[in-house]
């Protein structure tokens, strides 16, 4: 996905990579309205091209990757020590020999007050996302399809989770003011 809040965006639309080819033509196929062939379709698709505009923007956006991603990261390192010390809150959690490039730094809040943080934050101007508010389980495609298992460890953590800004042009001074906010919640 190339959405402006991806680490890198076209402004919207996304990209898909394979080395399968029959998987890469009919990608093309669906992405086209159903059409292999110019005005003639053959299966059910959808304007999903992309524009030269936005392509250009993707190129110049990929070479400054590695930088959007590395001060994303230098972000994290900065809330999760600023955040470490309050035990409602836990801060991502990253395994031995993996790297996270930080889409979303999402935080969990274990006391029950996630919502309550957010709307102080927002009234300190510090934006903030609850985003999946709805476990996909419970998404009516789920249901119609007869999934009807509960999953309880997934049902407490989507009201639990709170990502907070990220994003690599945040200074010193935002992360500062972020974690002071939340400390003086």
């Amino acid at each position: 996905s190339f959405y402006p809040t991806k680490n890198m965006t076209t402004s919207e639309g996304g990209m898909i990579t394979t080395n399968n080819e029959e998987f890469a033509e009919n990608a093309k196929v669906f992405r086209a309205h159903g059409s292999a062939t110019k005005y003639h379709h053959d299966v059910l698709g959808y304007n999903f091209r992309m524009t030269d505009i936005a392509a250009a923007i993707g190129l110049e956006q990929l070479k400054k990757i590695d930088s959007f991603n590395a001060k994303r990261i230098e972000n994290a390192k900065c809330l999760n020590e600023g955040l470490k010390d309050i035990d409602s809150i836990e801060t991502p959690i990253v395994k031995d020999g993996c790297k996270h490039v930080y889409h979303q730094y999402t935080i969990k809040i274990k006391d029950g007050k996630r919502d309550e943080l957010s709307d102080y934050l927002i009234e300190n101007g510090i934006g903030n996302g609850i985003y999946y508010p709805i476990p996909l389980y419970n998404q009516v495609l789920y249901k119609e399809l007869g999934y009807d298992q509960a999953l309880p460890v997934t049902d407490e953590i989507v009201e639990e989770v709170l990502s907070l800004p990220i994003h690599a042009k945040l200074t010193q001074e935002d992360l500062d003011y972020i974690i002071k906010t939340i400390k003086e919640f």
